[in-house]
């Protein structure tokens, strides 16, 4: 005899939601994969690696594969349009204007450090680059009460370049794992900033191992302590 709750379940619900888990999870490692690929790779910069992660679905066309619904935009000037990016003082300008800061006016606080972030950078880029100009050992004292900013940090830290940056995003990270409540602000990371500390560290291996020896070997143990300072040992 079968049962009124037996009778009261919705197979198709029940199969969408199973089909729906299921490509949730085929989704994730795909992206997962591909971050790996990209630090593997040592794509240059993070909206390389972003775009890269954002692609981890698709597949390339086979020989009788169609593309009629594909509409191609082909700029009428294409030697104009790259003018846009080709005038390096410009493009200094708009990002030096962060590096324009009289030092007495560096932020002493989080609150002033989340001013300057909202006043300076537009991009994850700027945010990448007042990080570099303040420091470790300031943003270290910046958020010596806390810091409920750990996942843009990580996550702007993924631009930092592999041959001359390892030692100041080490030094960056090492200051924020010693700042008041860093336990809590690592179990307030979500699942993606976690994969985001994941792949920062992967990347932070594969850097030192362009340094000499001595220097390798000395970051190495840095990397560990600190992969054991964020949780992830």
């Amino acid at each position: 005899m079968v049962s009124k709750d037996a009778d009261d379940i919705n197979f198709d619900k029940l199969e969408k939601e199973l089909y729906a888990a299921v490509d949730a999870d085929a989704r994730y490692w795909r992206e997962n994969d591909a971050k790996f690929r990209a630090v593997n790779q040592k794509v240059p910069t993070y909206e390389d690696f972003r775009e890269m992660v954002k692609a981890a679905h698709l597949k390339p066309l086979e020989k009788g594969d169609k593309m009629s619904n594909v509409k191609f935009c082909q700029p009428w000037n294409v030697h104009a349009d790259s003018q846009k990016f080709s005038n390096p003082q410009k493009q200094a300008d708009h990002d030096g204007n962060i590096f324009n800061l009289d030092p007495s006016k560096l932020p002493k606080n989080a609150l002033e450090f989340s001013r300057d972030i909202r006043r300076y950078c537009s991009t994850l880029q700027d945010k990448y680059n007042y990080m570099r100009l303040l420091g470790g050992d300031n943003i270290g004292k910046v958020f010596q009460s806390g810091c409920d900013m750990l996942g843009e940090f990580i996550e702007a830290l993924l631009l930092f370049d592999r041959v001359t940056d390892t030692m100041e995003v080490i030094s960056i990270l090492e200051n924020l794992s010693q700042i008041k409540r860093f336990s809590l602000s690592l179990q307030f990371l979500s699942q993606s900033e976690k994969d985001n500390l994941l792949t920062l560290f992967e990347a932070l291996s594969l850097s030192i191992t362009q340094l000499n020896k001595t220097e390798s070997e000395q970051y190495c143990v840095k990397i560990t302590n600190l992969k054991e300072a964020f949780a992830l040992l």
